[in-house]
């Protein structure tokens, strides 16, 4: 049986992500494939632009412009390979091991396409068989990855899942250096273990050396302001000490600023005890944030009342980087008077339809409802709804923000076994004064880490690194309460 490896590099792939602590990935790379003995040959399958050396025993052939099924149907056109395993240029952690494993799992069962779920993307590659290709119907999945198409048609493929210990997917981690953030992890992990580790190592070594994944803030929840025109059941603002006013544009520049100084790419998310659409200088704020190189974009939950015509031709202009949440649990009138203490459901459902009839991004807009027992009775309702107005729904789970408000969820879907809070590893929860808080449980900034008017973002971030270091060893924090948080396994962007 004839298996080829493949390194693909993809059309405008830039010289820096070629290499990783100094070394030339691709000679890497086929230095180590070709040490495999079920590996018959290496290619290097670039973009046209590509103008770097080409590794020894490594042949160039075109990757082409028509995306990766079109590549691998000419490849296995013109050659009499009947196997071949794709790896990702950007892979300095690839495991032999784990590549050797799949090599003899897919010769042993002759699947068409063998892959695993548990080993991040870095470690190992997917291999794909000749009648695969053959199979897979020349317009299908247009613009998709092979893996995407697969995974979204496994019974129409013959598919073999390959599994390896430890199971490191609830770190959410990708081991591929050309993400930054992914880069600097891996580069810690290099330099605090002294080498690359194995795959069957890395779990320990995240466990001895968890200052690694504190790298930098990836989501930012920004309280715009406090202010809001409803009286929800569920909301915490009436348990705060004094309400909130609104946040300056100087102290959203802070932040902005500040985070300059991470250089990677980040998330902001307007949020917190208010309506952010009540801000008076919103659509400034949006302007400054968007203009960031690094924000890769902005989330606003939003009651949907204030989302009027002006507010929607502005998301509209702004090309997919503005994602809407409108927080709506009701189906009616009466429903809505009940859970949010108002008569807005027409005007709000309104102003949705009008969102959906500007943006055509998938992910720019969204309906979330919250999942309690006040929902419990209409929640497939709901749902027939906004599948209709073809409106994704974001099925929210309740934070009590540590018994602050009254637990109204009717089942409680919290793991048995407790995992480090991703909260603490990347988000930040910047109040309306510019106070940080712990987290976002703390949110009246009774445990603050400092105020982004006196503080740079990077030291308010690295007050952090003790707690989340302390957490993940399993250590929890008692202000506030980290044992009393059922927050640590959800996670945003």
């Amino acid at each position: 049986m004839k298996i080829a490896a493949i390194i693909i590099i993809p059309q405008n792939t830039k010289k820096e992500d070629l290499y990783f602590n100094d070394v030339f990935l691709p000679a890497e790379l086929a230095k180590r494939l070709h040490a495999l003995p079920q590996i018959q040959d290496v290619f290097l399958a670039a973009g046209e632009d590509y103008c770097e050396r080409i590794p020894d025993g490594a042949s160039k052939i075109d990757y082409g412009r028509e995306g990766e099924p079109a590549f691998l149907k000419s490849f296995f056109a013109g050659k009499d390979f009947e196997h071949a395993l794709l790896v990702q240029y950007d892979s300095p952690f690839l495991d032999p091991e784990i590549i050797g494993e799949m090599l003899k799992l897919h010769s042993t069962y002759l699947p068409e396409y063998t892959y695993s779920e548990n080993v991040p993307s870095g470690f190992c590659g997917e291999i794909v068989s000749r009648a695969l290709m053959e199979s897979v119907p020349e317009r299908m999945g247009a613009g998709l990855s092979l893996s995407k198409i697969i995974k979204t048609n496994l019974h129409r493929f013959d598919v073999e899942i390959y599994y390896s210990h430890p199971d490191v997917r609830d770190r959410r981690l990708s081991f591929r250096s050309a993400n930054l953030r992914e880069r600097k992890i891996m580069e810690k992990i290099v330099e605090f273990h002294g080498a690359i580790p194995r795959y069957a190592e890395v779990a320990e070594v995240l466990k001895n050396y968890p200052d690694a994944l504190y790298i930098a803030p990836s989501y930012l929840e920004l309280e715009l302001t406090g202010q809001c025109s409803l009286n929800c059941i569920f909301c915490y603002r009436k348990t705060l000490g004094s309400e909130h006013g609104q946040m300056e544009i100087s102290v959203f520049q802070n932040v902005l600023e500040g985070m300059r100084e991470f250089g990677l790419p980040y998330h902001i998310c307007c949020g917190g005890s208010g309506e952010p659409l009540m801000h008076p200088q919103l659509y400034e704020m949006m302007d400054l944030a968007l203009a960031e190189s690094n924000v890769q974009g902005v989330v606003i939950e939003t009651n949907g009342i204030f989302a009027d015509a002006n507010f929607a031709q502005y998301v509209a202009g702004k090309s997919g980087k503005i994602r809407v949440i409108v927080n709506l649990n009701a189906v009616d009138a009466q429903t809505y008077r009940a859970l949010h203490g108002g008569d807005h459901y027409d005007a709000v459902v309104g102003n949705i339809e009008r969102l959906r009839g500007v943006v055509n991004e998938p992910d720019a807009l969204y309906v979330q409802i919250m999942k309690i027992n006040e929902t419990e009775n209409f929640l497939d309702k709901y749902y027939d709804i906004w599948e209709q107005k073809g409106v994704p729904i974001i099925l929210q789970k309740q934070n009590t923000y540590l018994g602050r408000i009254q637990d109204r969820r009717y089942s409680d879907l919290s793991p048995l076994e407790r995992i480090p809070c991703w909260h603490l590893q990347r988000d930040m929860y910047v109040l309306s004064d510019g106070t940080v808080c712990f987290c976002k449980q703390d949110v009246d900034g009774a445990a603050p880490r400092g105020n982004v008017k006196y503080s740079t973002m990077k030291e308010l971030f690295e007050k952090g690194r003790e707690f989340f270091v302390d957490d993940y060893k399993g250590k929890l924090a008692k202000e506030p309460d980290c044992s009393a948080c059922d927050e640590w396994y959800t996670f945003n962007l």
